[in-house]
C-alpha cells in the first residue's frame, strides 16, 4: 500500500487552491474536475459525487472521477442507488454522519454489489451540503483494505464542505446563464411581437374601410345575411384593434414612453359609461354609485377607461351565463391621510386558484389562451392604476368568485 502522500495540511491546502481555481461552469462537468481533484489528492480508485435524484428517491452519481472502476460502476448500475436500498451512502446522506470502513467485504450495511460486484475493500463518505441544504454524498472508494485513514477522514471532510461550495458557485452561474438567456429570448420575442403589432395597426384601418363599404353596400340591397356577417367580421377586427393597442402600449411602457394627462373627472360618471357600454342581456351588470357628493379624481379619460373596461370585460369572462357582475363606487375620507375613491368589481365566476392569484397581473400571464388572450389587459390596468398614483388588487376564494379593488387618490 502506497502511503507516500504528502502530510494532511500541504495535501489539503493545495487541494482547496485547486477547486478555487475551477471555473463556475456547468454544475456536473464541475463536480467531475472536484472528483478528479480529490481522486489524485488522495489516491482513491473511485471518487463519486452522489446528488440525491427527489424524482427516482434515489442517490444519482452526478459526476465521477475519470477512472476504470467509475467506467465499471456505470456498467453494473451502481451509481444510481434508491434509498430504499440503503447503503453507507445512503446512510450517510440521512444521517449526515461521514463513514469510514476498512473492510467493505465484511461490512453488511453495505450494498452486496459494491462489496461483490464492484470489489470496493475501504470507502469513506462524507455528506454535501450546498447553499445550507444536505444534497448528497461524496464517495471514495478503494480495492485496498483500511486504505484510508482518520487523516484521510478530515481531509475529505474539509473537502466535502468545499465541494459544497464550488457545486453552489456553479448552480449559481447555470442559473445566471439561464435566466440571461431567458431575458434574452423574451426580449427578442417581444421586440417581434411589437413590430408585428405596428405592421398590423396599418392593415387594420383600410380593413375597417372596407368592411364599412360592404356594410352600406350589403344594407342598401337589404341583404340580411351579409349585415350579419359583415358585423360579425367588424367585431373581430375590433378585438384585434384592441389586442394591438394593448401590444403597443406595454413596448410604450417598457420605453419609458407611456404618458397620462390628467384632468379633473367625475368618476361616478365615467364608470356609468363604461358599464353602459359592456353590460348586456347575457351579462348584467349590476352598478352602485356612493350617494353624496360626486367623487371626483385626477384621472387621464381615456386610460381609466381602458383600465375600467379591462377589469369589468375580465369579470364578464370569467362569470356564468345571466350571472351578474357587481360594481361598487365609493370614497373614503379617514381622519389622517388622504381620501381615497375606491372601484370594486365583483364576479361570480369560478374564483383564481390561490397559485394563480399572485400571477394573474403580471405580463403574458392568462388562464384563457384557447381564447386567444395574451394576458396583458390586467397587467395594463394595473400599471395605469399606478401611473395615477393608486393601484389594482384581486381578491379571491376558490368557488366564490372574484374581487378587484381599483384605488385612486381622490381630490378633495
Amino acid at each position: 500500500m502506497d502511503r507516500t502522500r504528502s502530510p494532511l495540511p500541504d495535501r489539503l491546502l493545495d487541494t482547496l487552491e485547486q477547486l478555487l481555481r475551477l471555473p463556475a461552469g456547468e454544475f456536473k462537468a464541475t463536480l467531475t474536475h472536484v472528483s478528479d481533484v480529490i481522486a489524485e489528492a488522495t489516491g482513491a480508485d473511485k471518487v463519486d459525487a452522489f446528488m440525491y435524484d427527489p424524482p427516482r428517491d434515489s442517490l444519482v452519481a452526478a459526476a465521477s472521477s475519470t477512472q476504470p472502476m467509475s467506467l465499471l460502476q456505470r456498467n453494473l448500475g451502481l451509481d444510481v442507488l434508491p434509498i430504499s436500498n440503503g447503503g453507507r451512502s445512503v446512510e450517510v446522506y440521512r444521517t449526515g454522519q461521514s463513514a469510514l470502513v476498512g473492510h467493505v467485504e465484511q461490512d453488511e450495511v453495505e450494498l452486496k454489489g459494491i462489496r461483490e460486484a464492484l470489489g470496493v475493500r475501504a470507502l469513506l463518505a462524507v455528506p454535501i451540503d450546498i447553499g445550507g441544504k444536505r444534497r448528497g454524498v461524496l464517495m471514495l472508494t478503494s480495492k485496498t483494505p483500511e486504505y484510508f485513514t482518520q487523516e484521510d477522514a478530515r481531509f475529505v471532510a474539509a473537502a466535502g464542505r468545499w465541494v459544497g461550495v464550488v457545486a453552489h458557485r456553479a448552480e449559481l452561474a447555470e442559473e445566471i446563464a439561464r435566466n440571461a438567456a431567458e431575458q434574452g429570448r423574451r426580449a427578442g420575442a417581444e421586440e417581434l411581437v411589437t413590430v408585428v403589432a405596428h405592421d398590423l395597426r396599418n392593415y387594420l384601418a383600410p380593413v375597417g374601410l372596407r368592411l364599412e363599404l360592404l356594410r352600406m353596400r350589403a344594407e342598401q340591397a337589404g341583404r340580411a345575411d351579409d349585415l350579419a356577417d359583415v358585423a360579425a367580421m367588424s367585431r373581430s377586427i375590433n378585438r384585434l384593434g384592441t389586442l394591438v393597442s394593448e401590444i403597443l402600449d406595454v413596448a410604450r411602457i417598457d420605453r419609458g414612453m407611456f404618458h397620462v394627462s390628467l384632468e379633473n373627472l367625475d368618476l361616478g360618471a365615467l364608470v356609468r359609461e363604461v358599464v353602459a357600454g359592456l353590460t348586456s342581456a347575457q351579462h348584467p351588470l349590476h352598478l352602485r354609485v356612493e350617494e353624496g357628493e360626486t367623487i371626483r379624481v385626477a384621472a387621464d379619460a381615456g386610460r381609466l377607461r381602458q383600465t375600467l373596461e379591462n377589469v369589468i370585460a375580465n369579470a364578464i369572462q370569467k362569470s356564468p351565463a345571466d350571472a351578474a357582475v357587481s360594481v361598487f363606487v365609493t370614497r373614503s375620507n379617514p381622519r389622517q391621510g388622504k381620501p381615497t375613491a375606491r372601484v370594486e368589481v365583483v364576479d361570480q365566476g369560478p374564483g383564481i386558484p390561490p397559485d394563480v392569484l399572485p400571477y394573474v397581473f403580471e405580463r403574458f400571464y392568462t388562464q384563457k389562451s384557447s381564447e386567444g388572450g395574451l394576458g396583458l389587459g390586467l397587467y395594463l390596468a394595473k400599471r395605469i392604476a399606478r401611473l395615477h398614483g393608486g393601484d389594482l388588487t384581486a381578491q379571491s376564494r376558490p368557488g366564490a368568485g372574484a374581487r378587484f379593488t381599483l384605488t385612486l387618490p381622490a381630490l378633495t
